[in-house]
């Protein structure tokens, strides 16, 4: 009788263990489920990307999501150059008020062509800061092709040149005699929106 009674009882152990086993189980599966279920937000700021986009703060950790892909120039001293020569010349550099100050930012068109001719967006405008905000007095913006001999040496801004389309009935004719084929539809529904707001971030920057 005694070996009988001391089975039962470890029968009895047995299945409260195993009891509290399951219910540890489920609980920790609740707590799991609810926290998941719980709503997380970021704050909601944006990060000017080198293109002109912006980029919010993203899960699970809220840092900034990523700039999309550059797509312009391969090299940033060629880049620079061309912005640099295009205000020098009085097509693109201009002065409206006394104290204001130039500044131009081009897209490449064809980012996979390397050696001169390149085919080009370029925005630029005449800015002023009012009352500390930034006041756009003039500006223009269209494509252009860029020529340069294609020399293995530093940009010399003298030795670069442009072509421009001719406004009015003209522009759609001389898109198709400067620029390849391949590029019309793009010149043609050309957003500005973001080389704009990349054209005043800088402006922002670098007016005193």
């Amino acid at each position: 009788m005694m070996f009988e009674h001391y089975s039962k009882n470890k029968k009895t152990l047995f299945f409260i263990s195993l009891s509290f086993l399951f219910i540890g189980i489920a609980f920790f599966s609740w707590q799991k489920f609810f926290e998941s279920e719980s709503p997380i937000s970021c704050t909601a700021e944006a990060r000017l990307c080198p293109d002109g986009s912006y980029v919010g703060r993203v899960l699970p950790n809220c840092d900034f999501a990523e700039c999309p892909p550059a797509e312009n120039f391969k090299n940033p001293y060629m880049e620079k150059a061309i912005a640099d020569y295009l205000l020098t010349q009085n097509d693109f550099s201009w002065k409206t008020k006394e104290g204001s100050y130039n500044f131009c930012t081009i897209k490449n068109l064809d980012p996979e062509k390397e050696l001169f001719p390149l085919y080009i967006w370029a925005h630029c405008g005449e800015y002023v800061m009012a009352e500390g905000e930034l006041e756009n007095l003039s500006g223009s913006s269209g494509p252009l092709k860029i020529d340069y001999p294609n020399e293995l040496s530093y940009y010399d801004l003298q030795k670069f040149s442009y072509e421009a389309p001719r406004d009015g009935s003209y522009y759609s004719e001389d898109i198709k005699k400067i620029f390849p084929e391949k590029l019309w539809d793009k010149i043609f529904n050309f957003n500005r929106t973001d080389i704009i707001k990349q054209n005043e971030a800088k402006a922002k920057d670098e007016i005193p």
